[in-house]
C-alpha cells in the first residue's frame, strides 16, 4: 500500500524569500523559497552617517584583528541587517512613489526617453603616463583626470544653467569635482584601476518640479550638445525595477573635452533621499534586491552569534532595538516575537489614531506602518500554527490597503499574496489560487514583465500549482520566474538559486531526474559562492539533492548529503532548531527506505522532540513527525505502538488545520492502512473514503494524492476478495496518474504492477503479463535498469510466467531480480527476502529442494535480522518453509513452524485476523497430510469462523475453507464406514485428491 509519507514540513529557521526550508514531498524532494510573504520592513530611525562611521570602524577592527569573535560577528551581521533593511526600505518607498506618479500615465513623457549607450564610454583624453608601478600609475591618472574635470566643470555649469533658468521648474545643485579619495575608491572597485572609465568626476544635478519639466530640460540639454558628444543616456523611469529603487535620468556627455555627468531628478524622489549615495553603494555592494531579506547576508552564523545579535538589539546598539522581534522571527523564536510584535501593533494603532481626521500624507504613512506591523505579527502567528488569528489580521490588512492605496496598487497585491500564502497552509488551495492570480494580474498590469516582485509571485503560484498536481502549469511559471531573475538579478543571485531549487523539486516529481539534478547542483553552487559553504541555505540545497538521490535509490550519496546538511544546521542554527528537525526527519526516511529501522527511529523521535519544544505540542509539524514515526513502527510490525501516534496526529491536524485539510487526509490514509493490516476492514474503508473525499475537494479529482487513496482502497477491496470493485479503482487510479504525470512516470508503473497482481490473484495470467512488462519498461526508462523497482517488476513477472508453466522463462528473471536487489539495496535489505522467497517457492514446486532450502533459510535470517523474530512479515517465509519440510517428510519441523507462525500473527494482529485464519488453515493441512483428522477439524472450524466474520460468507477464501472442512468431516465419517466397508486410507486419499486440495 502507498503510505502518505508526510515530509512536507515548512522549515522556517530564518524566514526569507526561501525560508531555510526543505519541503519534502512523498517522493522526498526539497522545496525552498516558500510562499514568500512581505511582512513589512523594520521601522528604524537610522542615522546613515553613523552607520557609515560604524562600517568603517568594523572594517578597521577586522583589518587589525582578523580573528573572528562572537561579538564581532554579531556586530558585523547586525550592521549588515541595518544596511540591507535600509536599502530595502528606500527601494520600497521609491517603488511605491514611482507607481503612484506613473498611475494614469503620469510618467509617460519620461518613459519615452530612449536610453543610449556608446561602446567606448571613456574619457576622451589619454593620460601620458611615465614608467612606474601600478600605484604610481593610478595616482598619475587621478591627478590628470581630476585636473581635467576641474577645467571642464565651469563649462558644464554654464550649459546646464542656460537650459534650466526657470526657478519655478528647476533647482540646480552644483557640487565640486569628485574627491580624489572617492575617485580612487571607485576606480579600484569598479573600473579595474583605470580612472579613464570614470564618467562623473565633473557632474551637476538638476532637480525638476514636474515630469514635464524634466523632459523639457532633457530635450534642451541634448539640443545644446553635438550628438557624437552624448555617450550615454540612462533612464531610470523606463523600468519598473531599479537596484536601490531610485529613478532619475543621467546624461554622460563630453563638455570641454571631458566626459561629464548631468543628473536630472524629480522633486518627489529627492524629497525621499537621505544620504542616498551611501544607500546606493550598499545596494550595489551587497547585491540587494526587494526579493531578499537581511538574513540572506549573514556570515559566520551560529546560535551564539544570533543570540549576541539579539542581545545587542535589546540594548539598542546604534538604534537597532526595532530589529529585535524580526531577529527573533529569523531565529525561530516565534512566541517571543509575537509578544513584542503585538505591543508594536498597539503602538502603531495609537500613532494612527493621532491622524485619523487627517487625509494627508501623515495619515497614510501611519496606516502603512500599522499594516507593516500587522503583517509581521501575522507571520509570528502562522509559524506557530495560529492560523485563525493570522487570517483575521491578514483579512484586515487587505481591507485597509484596499481603501488606503487602492486595489490596483503593488502594496495591495503584496497583501493579497500574503493572505494567499496563509490559505495554502490552511489547505484552501482554490481560494489561495484565486488570490495569487489576482496578485499576478495586478503586478503584470502595473509592473514590467521582468520585475523581481513579479518573479516571486510567479514562484509562489508555481508552488501552489505543484501541490495541486498541476505540474505543467507550475513548470511554465517556474521557467518564467527563472528567466526574469537571470535577466534582472544575474546568473548567480541567491534568489535565483531558490527558484532553481524549487524547479528541480518539481521536475523530480515528474520523474525528470536528469533535468532536476543539474538545477539543484547549480543552486548549491550559487549559495556556496554567495553565502559561504556553511550557510543554512546551502543545507537547503543539499537536502533537496539528497531527496533526489533517494528517489533514485542512490542512498550512499543521499546519506552523505543529509549528514552534511545536519552538520551545517547544528552549527549555524543550533541543536534545537525546527529546520534541523526536518533534516533529521528526512534522513530517517532515507534510512527507512534502506531498512535501517533502528537507526531511523531515534532520528524521528528527536525531530518530534525539537518541534514540540520549539513550536508547541499541537503544531502541524509535530503531527507530521508523529505520522512518520508511526510509519516506521508499522514497517517493523509494531502496529500497537503506531496506532496512538496516528490518532494523536489526526487530533492535532483536525484541531489546527480543520477537518477538510489535505494533510489530514494523509494521516487518515495512513490510519486506514494500519487498520487494513490489522484486519479491521470496515473502519479502514470509511477512513479511506473520507481521505479521498478531502483530497478531491481540496486538490481536485485528478490529483496524484487522490490516486494514492484510490490505490489503497483498491488494495483493501482485493484483500476482501472484491476483485471487480478493486479493478475499477485501479483503472481510475491509472487514469488519474497518466493525466497528471504522464504515461511514462514511475507512479504509473507502480499502479500497472499492482493491477497485474490483482489479475494474477484471479488466475488471469495472460492479462497480467503485459501489464507487468509495461511497468518494467517504464521503470527501466525512468529510473534505470538497475533500480530496485525494476527488480520488483522482474520478480512479479517471473511469478506470473511460472504460474503459466513457463519455468525456463521465469527463472532467469528471478536471478536478475536478485542480482539487482543485492547490488542496489545490499545483501541484507528486507525487501530482498520477497524475491528470494518467490524463487524458492518455484524451486519447491519443481521438486528442487536442494536449491530451495538455503534460499528459505536466507529469507528467514533476513527477516529476523531486519525486523526481529516476531515481525508478521516473517510468517510468509515460515509458511513456505513448511511446504518444503512437508515435501521432505519433515513433519515435526513443519508443525513447529506452523505453531510459530500462528503465535506471531496472534501476537501482532489478535485472534480474529485473516492472517491467523491462514495459519490455522495451513496447520490443518499439515495435520491432514499426517492423517491427524480429529486434530485438524477444530483448526479448520476456527479458521472458517474468522474468515466468515472478517471477509464475509461469500468470500472465495471463506468458501474454500468451508469446502475443506466439509471434505474433512466427510472423510472422518468415511473412515468409520471404511472400517466397516474395507476401503483403505490410500483409496480415500485418492478420492479426496480428485476433489481438490485444502487452501
Amino acid at each position: 500500500m502507498k503510505l502518505t509519507h508526510n515530509h512536507s514540513v515548512d522549515r522556517t529557521a530564518i524566514d526569507v524569500k526561501l525560508r531555510l526550508a526543505s519541503t519534502l514531498t512523498e517522493e522526498q524532494l526539497g522545496q525552498v523559497k516558500q510562499m514568500t510573504a512581505f511582512h513589512g520592513r523594520v521601522q528604524m530611525n537610522i542615522d546613515i552617517k553613523e552607520v557609515l562611521r560604524l562600517e568603517d570602524e568594523l572594517k578597521k577592527t577586522l583589518r587589525e584583528s582578523p580573528t573572528s569573535s562572537i561579538r564581532l560577528d554579531a556586530k558585523t551581521n547586525l550592521l549588515k541587517y541595518v544596511q540591507v533593511n535600509t536599502v530595502l526600505g528606500f527601494e520600497e518607498a521609491y517603488d511605491d512613489l514611482f507607481y503612484e506618479l506613473n498611475e494614469n500615465g503620469g510618467l509617460e513623457c519620461l518613459r519615452s526617453i530612449a536610453p543610449a549607450r556608446s561602446k567606448d564610454r571613456f574619457q576622451p583624453k589619454i593620460s601620458e603616463l611615465q614608467d612606474c608601478d601600478e600605484g604610481d600609475r593610478l595616482e598619475q591618472q587621478l591627478q590628470f583626470y581630476l585636473t581635467d574635470a576641474g577645467l571642464a566643470k565651469p563649462f558644464l555649469d554654464v550649459l546646464v544653467a542656460s537650459v534650466a533658468q526657470d526657478s519655478t521648474k528647476y533647482e540646480i545643485q552644483r557640487v565640486g569635482v569628485k574627491s580624489r579619495e572617492s575617485t580612487r575608491r571607485k576606480a579600484i572597485k569598479f573600473c579595474g584601476g583605470d580612472v579613464r572609465k570614470i564618467t562623473d568626476m565633473a557632474r551637476v544635478t538638476v532637480i525638476c518640479e514636474t515630469p514635464e519639466a524634466l523632459e523639457q530640460a532633457f530635450s534642451a540639454i541634448l539640443g545644446s550638445l553635438q550628438p557624437q558628444d552624448v555617450l550615454r543616456v540612462a533612464n531610470g523611469f523606463n523600468s519598473d525595477w531599479m537596484p536601490s529603487g531610485y529613478r532619475d535620468v543621467k546624461v554622460n556627455a563630453v563638455v570641454h573635452e571631458h566626459l561629464c555627468e548631468i543628473q536630472l531628478q524629480l522633486r518627489e524622489f529627492v524629497a525621499l533621499k537621505s544620504d542616498q549615495h551611501a544607500v546606493y553603494e550598499w545596494a550595489r555592494d551587497l547585491n540587494v534586491t526587494s526579493e531578499m531579506e537581511p538574513e540572506d547576508m549573514f556570515e559566520n552564523i551560529s546560535p551564539e552569534v544570533v543570540e549576541e545579535m539579539m542581545h545587542l538589539a535589546t540594548e539598542d546598539w546604534h538604534g537597532t532595538r526595532p530589529c529585535l522581534e524580526h531577529l527573533q522571527l529569523a531565529a525561530g523564536q516565534y512566541a517571543q516575537a509575537e509578544k513584542g510584535l503585538k505591543q508594536q501593533l498597539l503602538e502603531a494603532e495609537g500613532a494612527k489614531r493621532v491622524f485619523e481626521d487627517n487625509d494627508g500624507k501623515e495619515s497614510r504613512m501611519a496606516l502603512l506602518d500599522e499594516n507593516a506591523n500587522r503583517a509581521a505579527l501575522c507571520r509570528a502567528l502562522s509559524e506557530q500554527g495560529k492560523y485563525e488569528e493570522a487570517e483575521h489580521l491578514y483579512t484586515r490588512a487587505v481591507e485597509v490597503l484596499g481603501v488606503t492605496v487602492g486595489q490596483g496598487h503593488p502594496i495591495y497585491a503584496r497583501a493579497l499574496g500574503n493572505r494567499a500564502g496563509l490559505l495554502v497552509k490552511q489547505g484552501k488551495f482554490n481560494e489561495a489560487d484565486t488570490l495569487f492570480k489576482r496578485t499576478q494580474e495586478i503586478l503584470e498590469k502595473v509592473l514590467e514583465w521582468d520585475h523581481p516582485r513579479l518573479a516571486t509571485t510567479l514562484n509562489n503560484r508555481a508552488m501552489l500549482l505543484t501541490q495541486q498536481g498541476k505540474y505543467t502549469e507550475a513548470d511554465e511559471l517556474y521557467e518564467r520566474s527563472q528567466t526574469i531573475e537571470e535577466k534582472v538579478l544575474g546568473p548567480d543571485h541567491p534568489s535565483l538559486a531558490a527558484t532553481l531549487n524549487n524547479r528541480a523539486s518539481l521536475l523530480a516529481r515528474r520523474g525528470k531526474h536528469e533535468e532536476a539534478e543539474p538545477l539543484c547542483e547549480r543552486a548549491i553552487t550559487i549559495w556556496k559562492a554567495k553565502l559561504g559553504h556553511d550557510h543554512p541555505h546551502v543545507a537547503v540545497g543539499l537536502s533537496t539533492l539528497a531527496g533526489l538521490m533517494c528517489q533514485q535509490q542512490r542512498y550512499a550519496e543521499a546519506d552523505a548529503l543529509y549528514e552534511r546538511c545536519q552538520k551545517i544546521e547544528e552549527k549555524a542554527l543550533g541543536p534545537d532548531d525546527p529546520s534541523l528537525a526536518t533534516t533529521l526527519n528526512n534522513r530517517a526516511s532515507s534510512l527507512e527506505k534502506q531498512g535501517k529501522y533502528e537507526e531511523a527511529v531515534p532520528l524521528c523521535e528527536r525531530a518530534i522532540m525539537i518541534w514540540e519544544t520549539a513550536l508547541g505540542r499541537e503544531h502541524p509539524d509535530v503531527a507530521v513527525g508523529l505520522n512518520n514515526l508511526a510509519e516506521l513502527l508499522c514497517e517493523q510490525g509494531k502496529h500497537t505502538e503506531a496506532e496512538p501516534l496516528l490518532e494523536r496526529s489526526q487530533t492535532i491536524k483536525e484541531k489546527v488545520l480543520g477537518p477538510e485539510h489535505p494533510s489530514l487526509a494523509g494521516t487518515l490514509n495512513n490510519r486506514a492502512t494500519l487498520l487494513t493490516a490489522q484486519g479491521k476492514y470496515e473502519e479502514a474503508e470509511s477512513l479511506y473514503e473520507r481521505a479521498i473525499r478531502i483530497w478531491e475537494a481540496a486538490l481536485g479529482c485528478d490529483h496524484p494524492q487522490v490516486a494514492v487513496g484510490l490505490s489503497n482502497q483498491a488494495e483493501l477491496l482485493s484483500q476482501q476478495g472484491k476483485y471487480a470493485q478493486a479493478e475499477e479503482l485501479y483503472e481510475r487510479c491509472q487514469t488519474v496518474e497518466e493525466k497528471c504525470v504522464g504515461p511514462e512516470h514511475p507512479s504509473v508503473a507502480t499502479t500497472l504492477d499492482t493491477r497485474a497482481r490483482l489479475l494474477q490473484m484471479q488466475g488471469k495470467y495472460e492479462e497480467a503479463q503485459p501489464l507487468y512488462e509495461r511497468a518494467i519498461v517504464i521503470w527501466e526508462a525512468s529510473l534505470g535498469s538497475d533500480h530496485a523497482q525494476v527488480a520488483t517488476g522482474l520478480s512479479d513477472l517471473a511469478g506470473t510466467l511460472y504460474a503459466q508453466g513457463k519455468h525456463t522463462d521465469a527463472d532467469p528473471l528471478y536471478l536478475r531480480s536478485i542480482e539487482i536487489g543485492e547490488r542496489t539495496l545490499g545483501p541484507d535489505h528486507p525487501d530482498l527476502a520477497t524475491v528470494l522467497s518467490n524463487r524458492a517457492r518455484c524451486l519447491l514446486e519443481q521438486g528442487n529442494y536442494t536449491e530451495a532450502e538455503p534460499l528459505y533459510e536466507r529469507c528467514q535470517t533476513l527477516a529476523e535480522k531486519n525486523v526481529g523474530p516476531e515481525h508478521p512479515s516473517l510468517t510468509t517465509t515460515l509458511r513456505i518453509r513448511v511446504g518444503l519440510l512437508i515435501a521432505q517428510d519433515k513433519c515435526e519441523e513443519a508443525e513447529a513452524l506452523c505453531k510459530r507462525s500462528l503465535a506471531i500473527d496472534q501476537a501482532n494482529y489478535g485472534d480474529d485476523h485473516r492472517e491467523v485464519a491462514t495459519d490455522l488453515n495451513n496447520w490443518a493441512s499439515l495435520l491432514k497430510a499426517q492423517e491427524k483428522y480429529m486434530e485438524a477439524i477444530p483448526l479448520l472450524e476456527r479458521a472458517l469462523l474468522i474468515r466468515a466474520k472478517v471477509l464475509g460468507e461469500d468470500n472465495p477464501d471463506t468458501v474454500s475453507t468451508r469446502n475443506n472442512l466439509e471434505l474433512l468431516l466427510e472423510r472422518c465419517d468415511g473412515i468409520e464406514e471404511a472400517g466397516r466397508d474395507g476401503v483403505s486410507s490410500e483409496e480415500r486419499d485418492r478420492q479426496d485428491s480428485q476433489r481438490g486440495p485444502m487452501s
